[in-house]
This record gives C-alpha cells, structure tokens and sequence, in this order.
C-alpha cells in the first residue's frame, strides 16, 4: 500500500500530456509483446503442422513401397509357379519382362531389385551391379543395407533405413522394402528417397510462413489502426480515460500473456468500443486455440467458423484439418484393405492345409473343407455337390452342413436343374440377396432355410467342371469375401481332381496286382500240366519204342521161317 501511494503520488506529478504520451509507449509495448506471443505461437503452430505432416507422409511412404513390394512379389511367385520356371536364364528374362517399365515416382526414381542372398541378380537401374555379391557394401554410416535387407526378407519382409545415392542429386536418405518370392529362394526389394518427403515438408513449411506473414500484416495494421484510435482519444478526452486505458492496458497485458480474458468496462462510451474489440478477439483467439487443440489431439471432424472472408488463419487451419482428415482416411483405408487381404491369405492357408491333408478321401476332404469356409466366412449353412460318376448330367451331394452340424442328406441334382444345376451348366458364379421366403426350398440345392444371401460357385479345374459349392448366410457378403470363395472354389476343385486321379490310380494298381496275381496262378497251373504232358509224351514213346522193338523180333523170326 505504501508503495501505490509513493506511486501515485509521483503520477499526479506528471502532466497529463506526459502520462498519456507514457500511455502510449506502454500501450505499444504492449502490443509488441503480444506481437511476439502471436508470433511464437505462430511459429509451434507451423512446427506441429510440419511434424505431423512428415509422419503421415513418411508412414504413407513406408505403406506404399511394403504394398507395391509385395504385390509385386506375389505376381511374380504366381507366375513362376504357373509357368514353371526353373531355368536360371528364364527366370532371368521372366523378371526383366516383368520389372523393366516398373519405375515409379514422379522422377521415376522408384525401381525394383531381386536378389538371391546378397548377390544382386537384376536389378532396373546400373545393370553393372548384377551378379556381384554386395553383401559387405555400406553406406556413408556403414550399415551394409543389402545384408540387412536379405535379413529382413528371410524373417518375413521388412524396412532398411541408409543413405544411397540418387542419380542426379548425390548421397541422400533411402527407405527400402525387401520380402521373399514365395517358391524360391529369391528376395525382391525396392525403396524411396526420403528428400522427396523433405521437398513436401518445405513446401508445408513455406505455405504456413507465407500465410503466418498475411496474418501478422493484417494484426500489425489492426494494432496501428487501434493506436491510432487510442491517441486521438487520449489527447481529446484526457483525464476522462487515464484510468479506462490503465484498465485496458491491464486487460491488454494479460492477453498479450496468454490470459484469454474478458475485458470489463462499466461506461457506455468510446472505451466501450475498445473493449468490446478486445473481447471479441479475444474470442476468436480462443476459439482458433480450442480448434488448433482438436487438430494437435487428431479430432478432425470438429466444426470452425472463420471469423470473415479475410480470416487468413483459420482458413489456413480449415485447410490444415482437411488434409490432415484426408490423410488419416486414406490410412485407415490402406489398413482396411490390408486387413482384407491378410484375412484373405490366411483364409487361403487354412484351406490350403486342410486340402493338402486330406487328398486320400474326397468325403473327408469335403467334409472338413465345407466346415472350415462357413465357419471362416460366418456362413449359416452351405453343401458341396459333386458331378456323379454315374452320370455325367448329374450332381451328387458330398457334404452339407448348416449351423456348425454336418447334415446326412442324400441328394442329387440334374445339370440346368434349378440354381445349382444352372451354375454347373453356365459355370458363373451365382450371387443373390433379398431372397424371397421358400426361394430357396423351390430353386436351391440346400432347402429348408430363408437366408439373406445366397452364393453357388462352380469348382472348375482346367475349365472342367468337377462340382459346385453352394452357400447361404444371413448377412450380405463383401466383395472380397465372394472373391475369396471363388479362388477357395479353384484350389479346392484341383485338390478333388488331383485326389479323383490318386484314387484311380490305385484301384488301377490294385486291379494290376490282382491281374498279375491270376497270371502268376495260371502260368503256374500250365508248368504243371506241361510237366505232366511231358511225362505222358515220355511214356508214349518209351511204350513206342517197346512195341517197335516187338516188330523187329517179329520180322526177324518171320524171315527165319520163311528161309
């Protein structure tokens, strides 16, 4: 208290030009150091845009080259297993068919190389490099990335962080995707320089520091325009608003400070005015606080109004949350159709082993095959129909389940034969939802259940027709759930192909066992009787040589008598 008054006391001593001209230096600093605060605040506002910006970008990198490589990889495993290609120098020519215009980017510095180990066997780009072992090369820091890149594909694919050099612009930072190319022991690989990410970062950073300069020139002459309006008033009014600009001054200063508050003032006169002006920026300030706060926590689907036409930083930030919102749905739909295709290859595994395990018996075969798809893709109820082997316009019911239970059903199915048997005629898949109560007890194979959806799908193997799976579900299926059944339908008709040949075979070998078995017993059966044939013709001819003996004593003893 004793210090106010010793203050006020020396204030009262100065002239009222003077303390409006000490008034205004501190009204000025005021609105400098309110200057800086905006500026500052400006200035984290600009780095957290940036920083978020890069991450995305960088996550959106690494997803694009992981997708690409291993697109890329499973095209080329299918291929060469198709074509069966085993040969070194087909193999060779196989990827340069297939790799050579792969270059992407928009300075196509994006290209693919394979590997086996850690010697290059093609690569797009400096043929030079093909046929050497790189194993020991490193880069600037010395990480040998071709080694750790086989590393990372043996262990399942993964990412490599070094520095490599760009054509053109010298040694800069490279991410590199390498995964193995399933049936060989070849790797593929690519990657993406990173000074393309950094060419985004300075243009985000550029368009905010040209926008941040927009907005301090539109503070900066509101500011001035507000002095200047403070003066005039100062010098006509004088003692009337010392104090109210000692308030405002106060008010201004906790703003400048952060403190968002609202400027009071209990006279309706030009003041007024002033204050209302504070408080209506203060406003907006906390509502482009507030708004900034959703962005930095990810909450992109909040509203914000720009305060005019002229608002250049909420547009700035309207623009900022559109982008950002972009980007996390493009995320989310790369992870979504990431996650389609890992349920898709799983579901394939599962359906692969139990295939591969149970060739010796199609009935077993159907059976566990039938159970594993409707319990993978939630179906309700489902059957597998087999062409007959007593008719070939005919289907036979192999195996039906419905609600988790194998269902006993004999049944059998003329080809052209309600929905079934025109799925075996056209060979298309047959996909309908909607289905109208007891639809499917007249036209379908299954009966006795009203699903919401319904699939029939033809097993062919080498465009024969070796059966139909039909399916029902009271949900509605996605696409890539019916892509999925349909290459399931292909696997499991060349399994069942492949079984029905096994099978023949060995009754074949079975009835040539038995075949050679009888022959064996009549060849054994003819050895005897030639041995007794034998032992008759060698009594025969000892008997003829008796009787021939008994003429010539005869004749002899005739010839005596006669001489």
């Amino acid at each position: 208290m004793k210090n106010n008054g010793w203050l006020s006391k020396i204030i009262r001593r100065i002239r009222i030009a003077h303390k409006i001209n000490t008034l205004i230096v501190s009204f000025v600093i005021s609105i400098f150091a309110f200057f800086l605060l905006f500026y500052n605040g400006q200035n984290s506002l600009k780095n957290v845009a940036v920083d978020k910006t890069t991450q995305v970008i960088d996550s959106t990198e690494r997803v694009k080259i992981k997708i690409a490589t291993h697109l890329i990889a499973t095209v080329l495993s299918e291929g060469i297993i198709d074509n069966k290609i085993t040969n070194t120098d087909s193999l060779y020519n196989y990827f340069t068919i297939r790799l050579k215009n792969l270059n992407y980017e928009e300075d196509k510095s994006g290209y693919f190389f394979i590997y086996k180990g850690t010697t290059c066997f093609y690569i797009t780009v400096n043929k030079s490099l093909e046929g050497q072992d790189l194993g020991g090369l490193a880069d600037v820091n010395g990480i040998q990335f071709v080694n750790k890149l086989a590393t990372e594909a043996k262990n399942g694919g993964g990412f490599v962080d070094y520095h490599f050099e760009k054509p053109g612009k010298g040694i800069v930072e490279k991410i590199s995707y390498a995964e193995m190319i399933n049936g060989t022991d070849y790797w593929i690989g690519t990657g993406t320089y990173l000074d393309n990410l950094k060419i985004v970062t300075d243009d985000i950073n550029n368009t905010i520091i040209s926008n941040s300069s927009s907005i301090m020139k539109s503070i900066i002459i509101s500011l001035l325009v507000l002095l200047l309006i403070v003066i005039t008033i100062s010098l006509n009014t004088k003692k009337s608003i010392i104090k109210p600009i000692n308030k405002i001054i106060e008010d201004t200063d906790n703003i400048a400070l952060g403190k968002l508050n609202e400027v009071s003032h209990d006279k309706d006169d030009e003041i007024k005015l002033i204050t209302d002006s504070l408080n209506n920026m203060t406003n907006n300030l906390k509502k482009t606080v507030d708004f900034a706060k959703n962005i930095g926590n990810n909450n992109f689907d909040v509203d914000f109004e720009k305060i005019s036409d002229h608002d250049v930083l909420g547009e700035s930030l309207i623009n900022m949350r559109d982008s950002l919102k972009e980007a996390k749905m493009a995320e989310q739909e790369r992870a979504n159709e990431e996650k389609k295709r890992n349920w898709a290859i799983n579901g394939i595994s599962n359906i692969g082993e139990i295939l591969r395990n149970n060739q010796h018996n199609i009935n077993t075969l159907t059976d566990t095959v039938l159970s594993e798809i409707i319990s993978y893709v939630k179906m309700n109820q489902g059957g597998i129909f087999l062409m007959s082997n007593k008719s070939s316009e005919m289907l036979e019911l192999s195996s039906s389940f419905a609600f988790d239970r194998k269902k006993f059903i004999n049944k059998t199915i003329e080809i052209g034969e309600g929905l079934v048997g025109t799925c075996a005629i056209e060979k298309q898949t047959v996909y309908m939802t909607s289905i109208p109560d007891n639809y499917i007890n007249i036209t379908s194979g299954l009966g006795g259940a009203n699903p919401r959806s319904l699939i029939i799908i033809p097993m062919l193997a080498d465009d024969k027709l070796l059966g139909v799976i039909e399916l029902a579900s009271f949900n509605n299926l996605e696409k890539h759930e019916i892509d999925f059944l349909e290459k399931i339908a292909q696997d499991i008709a060349a399994t069942i192909s492949s079984a029905q040949i096994t099978i023949r075979t060995a009754d074949l070998l079975k009835q040539s066992k038995i075949q050679a078995e009888e022959l064996a017993s009549q060849e054994e059966e003819m050895r005897q009787n030639m041995e007794e044939l034998q032992a008759t013709n060698e009594e025969w001819q000892r008997k003829e040589q008796q009787l021939y003996n008994k003429i010539e004593q005869l004749e002899e003893q005739l010839e005596k008598q006669l001489q």
